[in-house]
């Protein structure tokens, strides 16, 4: 409350009431206090009344606009004005009103991957007067930001194919074709004594050659590159039919092992780790010894359990890792250095 205003206003009441001795005087004086005080007792009805809820879709791709929005419900809002509502000092893009609803809609940058905490917005409200303002907070919400591949599938699956020890890729028979598959493996014998279309398969389906495993990356530019790649690396192996298992430790120390065999799996996965994931994912690993691993993390010297013996990907420079750096990543996954 502007409490110097309304004093203003109380002197000029008084005075109008003491130097005229007119019923319009005192009319005008009572005016003078009691709207005020009306549009106090509304605001306050109003805040007393509204509830405001704040709500963010669960997953954004990196890079597209993201809209977040605002919503005030009470019986007194159409009887508001001024209603407004901020979040980081930013005001709303846009709104729209609903009988006794009024939603005020953000958009948010979505530059970088990862679980990405949204300030708590504020809904505000002032009076016609400029005398009284009231506000009401709301909760934070989280919002995941999914990553963009890189390279190309076929740099990305030589290189992981030289962890399980070979380049070449082994074919074992022939499966349903599906949208997606590449139209070059298609297996024209098998097609031809059939009615359907058939594609090589690469791998058996109950049998992971590889696996992936990932610490999440508190910086932003570095979680991109390591969310980048890998997603790559998964689509590239679940395009080659290539079963693997992925690998990572939650923020409270929970062991994921998950078993991937197809894209919307991969992609699901991706998403659950990037929204759970914390570091230090092979420190007490159950993992089998025997099974290829790729780790991919932007921690120079991982703690590793010594039974396990990874190829580190680090996206730091670091000593002693297969590869190091952006540029090296790059690279190895077919893309721009």
């Amino acid at each position: 409350m502007n409490y110097l205003s309304y004093l203003f206003l109380v002197i000029i009441a008084l005075l109008l009431m003491i130097l005229y001795d007119l019923y319009a005087a005192f009319l005008l004086a009572a005016t003078l206090l009691l709207v005020p005080l009306l549009a106090l007792f509304l605001g306050y009805a109003a805040r007393r009344s509204v509830s405001v809820t704040f709500s963010a879709p669960h997953r954004a791709h990196r890079g597209a606009a993201a809209e977040v929005c605002l919503t005030a419900k009470g019986r007194f809002l159409p009887l508001v004005s001024s209603l407004t509502a901020t979040m980081a000092g930013k005001e709303y893009d846009s709104y729209e009103t609903e009988k006794d609803e009024t939603r005020f809609y953000f958009r948010v940058d979505t530059a970088h991957a990862g679980r990405i905490t949204l300030p708590a917005p504020r809904l505000s409200w002032k009076d016609p007067f400029g005398l009284f303002h009231f506000q009401k907070d709301t909760k934070a919400a989280t919002l995941l930001v999914l990553p963009r591949p890189m390279g190309d599938y076929a740099h990305t699956l030589k290189s992981l194919l030289r962890l399980s020890g070979s380049e070449e890729v082994e074919y074992f028979g022939a499966t349903p074709y599906q949208p997606g598959d590449n139209p070059r493996l298609i297996n024209w014998k098998v097609t031809a004594r059939t009615e359907d279309v058939y594609v090589r398969d690469r791998m058996p389906a109950d049998d992971a050659r590889l696996i992936l495993v990932a610490d999440y990356e508190e910086d932003d530019a570095l979680r991109d590159l390591l969310a980048d790649a890998l997603l790559s690396c998964g689509l590239a192996l679940t395009a080659a039919h290539m079963p693997f298992r992925f690998a990572w430790m939650t923020i409270h120390g929970e062991e994921i092992i998950t078993s991937v065999k197809d894209k919307a799996g991969w992609e699901e996965a991706v998403a659950t780790f990037l929204g759970e994931g914390g570091g230090d994912a092979l420190k007490t690993s159950h993992l089998s010894p025997y099974i290829p691993i790729c780790y991919l993390t932007g921690n120079p010297t991982p703690a590793i359990s010594p039974v396990l013996h990874p190829s580190i990907w680090c996206v730091r420079d670091a000593k002693g890792a297969a590869l190091s750096g952006k540029a090296a990543i790059a690279r190895a996954l077919g893309g721009e250095a």
